[in-house]
């Protein structure tokens, strides 16, 4: 029997590692490619130039070397699990990326980063607020002030942060891992993603109480 759940979880690790592998690639393809051809579209004078293409280029194969962490994170965690919870786990890992993406898309990126108060952003949701991404400075017309320094465009800084957001969930499951029932941590990543990290991350990275008193992380 174990060797049937050994055979089932090295199938799904190989499977889940492929599957990110592509997913992240196609997204830095998809991205470049709408950003050089934004570059050229506008001109020289724009401030969509090639360094800004390049620089969005960088961004985007950082963050999907984090997002890639998800296989890592779910391998490590079967290896450490019983055979017969490895699917689970691997399962588990692939889903809660989805849902993470789904709730800092909704709330997490207006509350981490959006205009507000020290405790939190209260503009900006579903990413709807105005934004002249990737103008920067005083030229930044926005209620992303915060994040307003890095000239790369709005879905850029999005996806940079949300795979961080999501590797913060992805890391707790291996602390919980064969010691919570799947739905209940499911709905502990939305509360996680959604609420809790991006109110402690809007203390210093958006400008809250933090940032305020001086400190830099």
């Amino acid at each position: 029997m174990n060797r049937v759940y050994g055979r089932k979880a090295r199938d799904m690790a190989s499977v889940l590692a492929k599957r990110l592998s592509q997913i992240s690639i196609l997204i830095v393809l998809v991205s470049f490619a709408s950003v050089v051809a934004l570059a050229d579209e506008h001109g020289g004078d724009s401030v969509w130039t090639t360094d800004v293409a390049v620089d969005t280029l960088w961004v985007l194969i950082a963050g999907m070397l984090v997002f890639f962490m998800n296989a890592g994170f779910g391998c490590v965690e079967a290896g450490f699990c019983r055979a017969k919870n490895a699917v689970n786990i691997l399962g588990k890992n692939f889903v809660v990326f989805g849902i993470s993406s789904i709730a800092f898309w909704i709330i997490g990126w207006a509350i981490m980063f959006g205009e507000g108060n020290s405790f939190m952003g209260t503009t900006g949701w579903f990413i709807a607020g105005a934004d002249n991404s990737p103008v920067t400075g005083d030229a930044y017309n926005g209620v992303y002030d915060s994040i307003a320094w890095t000239g790369i465009p709005l879905f850029a800084k999005f996806f940079f942060q949300l795979v961080f957001a999501g590797t913060a969930a992805t890391i707790v499951s291996g602390c919980v891992a064969e010691r919570i029932h799947y739905k209940s941590y499911m709905a502990f990543t939305v509360v996680l993603v959604a609420i809790s990290y991006p109110i402690t991350g809007h203390w210093i990275w958006g400008g809250g109480w933090l940032a305020n008193m001086g400190m830099w992380d």
